[in-house]
């Protein structure tokens, strides 16, 4: 969308890049390597991974695949960090004969790539193993089926809530939030009455920001969706962002810019910078996730998270991101590539990953241990994971139609419109005749 701002995927595409080894790619993108060498004289299969390129999870990618070959010495790892977007980017290695074994996956892009037969279905290894799923977070799990097949594993999950600055709060006597999804006084009422005395025109100082590629959390708070389904489409899939209560979600993220004048306007916020606004000490409560621990190299003031704000007599709900890991279904080592999933999925690597201040552990007694608890800034990590009893998937399909729904919702976030429901409106109309267009090219009936 053209207001985003930095998305989670943005901050993704345009991390930092480390590692050696660049090699070309198509359409102008590059992957680089990493390898994390076997122990010498042993006869090696060598595993190939993908990974991100932000620094830090290079740097967690790196020592867990040296936690894997303590106990698999036979296997050399080679780590393929992405350089450009990740779909795109694993595209590339797919298309340029380059494939990797394992993919490194978010839900908006998943179930496409399942859509078109990319990835290998778990379920025979599942059978064979007798794996269960337990103490695994259901939601998370859920999210990684696609067409009644489990096609692959979760890693790491980031329910969303607001990071605040302790020091706006201490100078303006101002209580800080909740730290329970359910507390009675933490409704978006309690939050513009707070946002209120947070916010300082003179000083261009805001009480709240809401991002806007985080719409979907307002509309669950709501009672609304995006889609009458997710995942796969069918016969019966529509766009039913047009009902009242998405109006009313949507009429709620205007009111704090247009009414109440609480959060940064849309000029407001291309001036403000990205996530920098919350760094800049310029916002004193700022949506995001566990995963941006770039806020922990903040030395100017101190912060910690609160639950969002729910819709009152509304049960609390929030949006799930998450980081799954599946295999190529071309992998000549399938058989090395699920022995790996699973360790994923166990205690040592997932403590590695939430100790860097990197997202939820999608293995659920990790976040109630130290190495998720203590890994401070913020206070408050329980914030997180409390919040997965609230989250709701991603609503993705596996067909992309933002390009057809994201000028209608950039109306609304810039203000370009007043009427909100006929924005809606129209654009459920045109996605409606997107997915029209799209089952009657692949057939689906």
């Amino acid at each position: 969308m053209g207001n985003k701002s930095l998305s989670r995927r943005e901050f993704l595409r345009r991390s930092a890049v480390a590692g050696a080894g660049v090699a070309a790619g198509l359409h102008g993108l590059t992957f680089e390597t990493v390898r994390v060498l076997a122990a010498p004289g042993q006869q090696t299969t060598t595993l190939r991974v993908v990974s991100g390129q932000d620094i830090t999870e290079i740097e967690v990618r790196e020592a867990i695949a040296k936690m894997y070959q303590e106990v698999n010495p036979n296997v050399e790892i080679e780590i393929m960090l992405i350089t450009g977007s990740r779909d795109e980017s694993q595209t590339v290695m797919l298309a340029g004969g380059n494939p990797p074994d394992v993919l490194y996956l978010n839900p908006w892009f998943q179930y496409i790539f399942a859509q078109k037969g990319v990835l290998l279905p778990l379920d025979a290894y599942i059978e064979a193993d007798n794996y269960t799923f337990d103490g695994i977070s259901p939601v998370a799990v859920e999210a990684c089926r696609y067409n009644e097949q489990m096609l692959s594993m979760p890693f790491e999950v980031s329910p969303a809530g607001f990071v605040f600055n302790k020091n706006l709060f201490d100078a303006a006597g101002v209580p800080y939030p909740p730290m329970d999804w359910q507390a009675e006084d933490w409704t978006w009422d309690n939050l513009i009455e707070t946002a209120t005395k947070l916010t300082n025109e003179e000083e261009r100082q805001f009480g709240v920001h809401f991002e806007n590629w985080m719409y979907p959390t307002l509309l669950y708070q709501h009672g609304a969706q995006v889609y009458s389904n997710i995942k796969q489409i069918t016969a019966d899939t529509r766009c039913v962002i047009d009902s009242p209560e998405a109006a009313q979600a949507f009429q709620l993220l205007r009111d704090l810019r247009e009414t109440y004048k609480v959060a940064p306007s849309s000029t407001a916020v291309q001036e403000l910078g990205g996530f920098d606004r919350f760094m800049s000490g310029k916002v004193a409560m700022f949506s995001y996730g566990r995963w941006l621990n770039t806020f922990r190299t903040i030395t100017d003031f101190e912060w910690d998270v609160a639950p969002f704000p729910h819709v009152k007599d509304r049960d609390p709900a929030c949006t799930l991101y998450m980081l799954n890991y599946s295999i190529y279904s071309g992998s000549p080592n399938a058989d090395i590539a699920w022995d790996f999933l699973k360790f994923l999925l166990t205690q040592s690597p997932q403590e590695a990953n939430v100790a860097t201040g990197m997202a939820v552990a999608a293995l659920e007694s990790v976040n109630s241990s130290p190495a998720f608890l203590d890994s401070m800034p913020p206070e408050h990590n329980i914030v997180y994971s409390d919040a997965l009893k609230w989250a709701h998937p991603e609503p993705i399909l596996d067909a992309n139609f933002d390009s057809v729904l994201n000028p209608h919702l950039d109306a609304i976030f810039n203000n370009t419109t007043d009427d909100i429901p006929g924005t809606l409106a129209q654009a459920a109309a045109d996605v409606n005749a997107a997915l029209d267009q799209w089952r009657a090219d692949n057939g689906v009936t």
